[in-house]
């Protein structure tokens, strides 16, 4: 008699927020296999201090690197540019979530 094999994959989402400054890259461990992968913007933080200035751009993004076993790298882009060309860079909140099997 044969077994038979149930291919049935179970997975389960998982959700984590990092905090990644700008430029940089993080790793997020969800802890089980991750089948897939996106990430979204939370929050950010970007400023330029107790200086005046007039806001040109804001530039936000929140991108995923690499999946790999149980981890997720994630970077982040926050800039801020007024009218003089300075700028400031901040951090970005960014939420993770993992499709991981079980």
């Amino acid at each position: 008699m044969e077994a038979k094999i149930d291919e049935k994959i179970t997975t389960v989402t998982k959700f984590m927020v990092k905090s990644v400054k700008t430029g940089s890259t993080e790793t997020v461990d969800f802890g089980t296999r991750v089948n897939n992968a996106a990430v979204a913007v939370q929050g950010f933080h970007v400023s330029y201090g107790n200086n005046d200035h007039h806001v040109k751009t804001i530039d936000v993004r929140a991108a995923i690197g690499n999946i790999s076993g149980s981890t997720v790298s994630v970077s982040s882009t926050c800039i801020m540019e007024d009218k003089s060309n300075n700028k400031a860079n901040g951090t970005v909140e960014i939420l993770v979530i993992a499709d991981c099997y079980l």
